[in-house]
Formats: C-alpha cells, sequence, structure tokens
C-alpha cells in the first residue's frame, strides 16, 4: 500500500515576487487554500479567503488570466470567502499529477510570503517536485515529509463540533474519491452556512495532517 507525505514550499515576500502568482500580493494582504471544491474539470476549482483593503481587490482579483472566479460565498469590506478555477502553472501542475493534491496551509501574504503544502505519495511528489523546480528562483527551498504510517498514529483530539462535523462529512462521502458529496450539502445537512463547514473542515485537516507530520518524524 502506498504511503503518503507531506512536500512543503516556503519563500520570503521577496522571493514570492519572483514566483508565479505574486500578484495576488498586490491584491490581497492574505489569500488562503481552505479547500479543493473539485478536479474533475480542466482547472481545478478551489475554495479561497481571501483578506484587503481595496474594496475593488475582487474586482482586480476576477481580472487575473489565472483564476475565475465561479461563486463568492461571503462577502464583507475586509474579507471575503469565494470559489474560483486556478489556471497557473503551480496549481496546473498539481492537477496534472494524479498522485498529488494541494493541501492545508497554503496561504500568499505580502507579510509573510508563500506557504504551499501539497499532499502526495512518494512518487506523485518526487515529480511535482522536479517540474516545479523548473518554476523556482535556485534560493527557495523544498522538503518532504516522512511517509505519513496512519496506522501507527494517534489523531489530534478535535472540539466537539468540529469532530462532529468531520464525522458527517466522513459519513456522507465528502472524502471519498470521487466525492459523493459538496460542501454545500454537508451545510444543508448541518444547517449552517457553507462558509462555516469550510473553515471546520480546514482546521479539523490541518490539525489531523499537522499532528502526522509531527509524529511520522
Amino acid at each position: 500500500m502506498s504511503s503518503l507525505r507531506f512536500l512543503q514550499l516556503k519563500a520570503t515576500p521577496e522571493q514570492a515576487k519572483l514566483l508565479p502568482g505574486n500578484q495576488l500580493m498586490d491584491i490581497f494582504d492574505q489569500f488562503e487554500t481552505i479547500s479543493t471544491i473539485s478536479i474533475k474539470g480542466v482547472f481545478p476549482e478551489l475554495l479561497f479567503r481571501v483578506t484587503f483593503k481595496n474594496p475593488k481587490a475582487l474586482e482586480q482579483f476576477d481580472q487575473l488570466a489565472a483564476f475565475e472566479i465561479t461563486e463568492i460565498l461571503e462577502k464583507n469590506d475586509v474579507s471575503a470567502l469565494l470559489t474560483a478555477y486556478t489556471k497557473g502553472p503551480v496549481p496546473m501542475l498539481i492537477h496534472s499529477n494524479p498522485e498529488t493534491w494541494i493541501h492545508t496551509p497554503s496561504t500568499i501574504s505580502k507579510h509573510s510570503g508563500l506557504f504551499l503544502t501539497v499532499l502526495g505519495t512518494t512518487k506523485g511528489l518526487k515529480k511535482f517536485r522536479d517540474e516545479i523546480l523548473q518554476l523556482l528562483p535556485p534560493s527557495i527551498k523544498i522538503s518532504i515529509s516522512k511517509n505519513l504510517k496512519g496506522r501507527s498514529i494517534a489523531a489530534p483530539k478535535l472540539p466537539k463540533r468540529r469532530g462532529e462535523i468531520v464525522r458527517i462529512a466522513v459519513k456522507n462521502g465528502y472524502y471519498q474519491s470521487p466525492r459523493k458529496c459538496k460542501q454545500r450539502d454537508l451545510a444543508e445537512i448541518l444547517g449552517i452556512k457553507q462558509g462555516t463547514v469550510a473553515e471546520h473542515l480546514q482546521y479539523a485537516e490541518s490539525s489531523i495532517m499537522s499532528s502526522w507530520v509531527n509524529q511520522s518524524k
């Protein structure tokens, strides 16, 4: 049985300016990947949380060739939760590789730069690393974790409500491949906003995967 690993890429704000997608740093204070909505089409559709000070930030974002907003789920004067097709070279490398998936935490910030997390098999991550190195400045470092051996790793304890949402997501096939339901379906079942479901799943996934990485070192 194949084991999963994490690949993590870190870049300072100065280094991130040299990367594809650097325009996001000019538009948003922070651009955060929450989860994958769909990988069935030509382009992956992802859920993002963005924070901004410019009231026209979303208009500028939708004008970028590398993105196409599909739905704005929530919006206020300083932030938004939205779904978008991603067409840039880095997400397309992940999308075209059947053994890699973008994961949390993955953020771009004008204050802290880029932090990218990719989950995948050993073979998939090595292929992705070889390909992405052709797009990166030589000063940027990439690391791959050891194998994540789920049987020997204890899952972290989640808050009661968060654990309940994760269990309902599992029960309804959210984590099956292909997925049997979407976040909006879970929101209807739970009687809460899709954004709330997304946040709970994001933090739960981040806690669980971080625990796996730390325990597998």
